[in-house]
C-alpha cells in the first residue's frame, strides 16, 4: 500500500523504526473488597511495570523482547500502540509518536487476545470488519480480505466460525489482522504461545522468511522463550522488573552477565571441588575422568585453575574455550543469584 511505501522510505532514511525513550508507567495495585470497604476513597499503591525504558529497533531488523512472566514486555508493546498512556518519557514508530493519528498505518500489533475477535463470526467476517474499521471498502477491502487469508493459509478455512479455531489457526489470523493496512513495522507478543513445538517451529520459520525476508518488515518481538529468541532475532532486549538489562546479539549476551570466561576441562580424576573458578556444568563422578565447565574472571585466570586442578592430583586431559549457555546468561541477567528478580 502507498502509506506503507511511504513508511519504510522513512525507515530506510533515519534508520531508526522504534525508539522508546525513558518510558515508565505504572499501575494501581488491585485491592480486596475488604479493603475497599474499609477505605473506599484511599487512593490505592501503584505497582511499576515499566521504570525509564529506553530501547531502539533498527530498521529492517528483528529486535526480541525477553523477559520473565511480569517483566514490563506486553506493557510495553501496549505503550508503543497508544493502548497504554506512559507517566513519563515517550516512544515513537518511524517518527510517529505513539497514540498519534495515523500510527495504523504504519504499525501492526499481534497478540494471542482471543477475545478480540469475535468467536460466533467466520474468520472471513472477523478479517471484514477490521477492514472496514481501517477504512476499506467495496471490492479493495474484499480483496484485500481474501489475499490475507490465503497468505496465512486459511483460504479454506475462510467459512469457519472462530471459535472453531485450534490455535494455531487462531494465531495466523491474528496475524492476517495485523497485515491489513500492509505496515512496515509489526510488534507481536509472543506469537508461538499454546502451539505445539511442530507448530512453532513453522511459525517461527513462516515470520522470518515471510514477514522479515520477504517483506522486510521491522519486527519487535516479546517473547520468554530463549529458543525462539535465538532463532528468530537479530538482537535481544533482557527485560526484569520493568528495567532493561541488556541489548545485544544473542552471541554478545551469552559473554555478558556471568562476569567471565567459560571454559570446559577433561580432567582424570574429576576433583569433588574447583576453588580458582565458578563450576557452571559437572559431567561424570568424583574419582572418575570426567568434564567440568568453569567460568574464571579472566582468560588469563585459566593458569591459576590449571594449577588448582594439577595440585588436586588431576589429569588434564584436555581444555578448550566454552561458548555461554543463554540461559545461563539470562538467569544471571534478570536474578540477583537466589532466583529472585532484581
Amino acid at each position: 500500500m502507498e502509506s506503507a511505501a511511504r513508511a519504510r522510505n522513512a525507515a530506510d532514511g533515519e534508520g531508526i523504526a522504534v525508539r522508546v525513550d525513558g518510558v515508565a508507567k505504572a499501575f494501581p495495585r488491585r485491592r480486596s473488597v475488604r479493603a475497599l470497604l474499609r477505605a473506599p476513597f484511599r487512593r490505592p499503591p501503584r505497582v511499576p511495570a515499566l521504570r525509564g525504558v529506553s530501547l531502539e529497533v533498527r530498521r529492517g531488523e528483528i529486535l526480541g523482547l525477553l523477559g520473565p512472566n511480569g517483566a514490563g514486555k506486553t506493557t510495553l508493546l501496549k505503550v508503543l500502540c497508544g493502548l497504554v498512556l506512559p507517566d513519563e518519557g515517550r516512544a515513537e514508530v518511524l517518527g510517529i509518536p505513539a497514540g498519534a493519528p495515523g500510527l495504523s498505518r504504519v504499525l501492526g500489533l499481534v497478540h494471542g487476545d482471543e477475545r478480540s475477535f469475535y468467536w460466533r463470526l467466520t474468520a472471513r467476517e472477523n478479517l471484514d470488519f477490521f477492514a472496514r474499521l481501517h477504512g476499506l471498502t467495496g471490492r479493495d477491502r474484499r480483496r484485500r480480505v481474501a489475499e490475507l487469508l490465503g497468505r496465512v493459509e486459511l483460504a479454506r478455512d475462510a467459512d469457519r466460525r472462530f471459535g472453531d479455531f485450534s490455535s494455531g489457526m487462531r494465531q495466523r489470523l491474528a496475524i492476517a489482522r495485523a497485515l491489513i493496512a500492509d505496515p512496515p513495522v509489526l510488534l507481536m507478543d509472543e506469537p508461538t504461545r499454546s502451539l505445539d513445538p511442530v507448530s512453532a517451529a513453522r511459525q517461527r520459520q513462516w515470520i522470518l522468511e515471510e514477514l522479515h525476508r520477504g517483506d522486510g518488515r521491522t519486527i519487535l518481538l516479546a517473547t520468554h522463550n530463549l529458543r525462539e529468541a535465538e532463532q528468530l532475532c537479530h538482537r535481544v532486549a533482557i527485560l526484569a522488573a520493568g528495567r532493561v538489562r541488556a541489548v545485544g546479539t544473542p552471541a554478545e549476551l551469552r559473554h555478558r552477565g556471568l562476569g567471565g570466561a567459560a571454559w570446559r576441562l577433561r580432567l582424570d580424576p574429576l576433583p569433588p571441588e574447583i576453588r580458582a573458578g565458578r563450576v557452571t556444568a559437572r559431567e561424570g563422578d568424583a574419582g572418575f575422568p570426567g568434564e567440568v565447565v568453569v567460568l574464571v574472571p579472566r582468560e588469563e585466570d585459566l593458569d591459576v585453575l590449571l594449577a588448582e586442578v594439577k595440585g588436586a592430583g588431576c589429569r588434564v586431559l584436555s581444555v578448550r574455550p566454552e561458548e555461554p549457555d543463554l540461559e545461563e546468561v539470562f538467569r544471571a541477567l534478570v536474578t540477583d543469584g537466589t532466583g529472585a528478580d532484581r
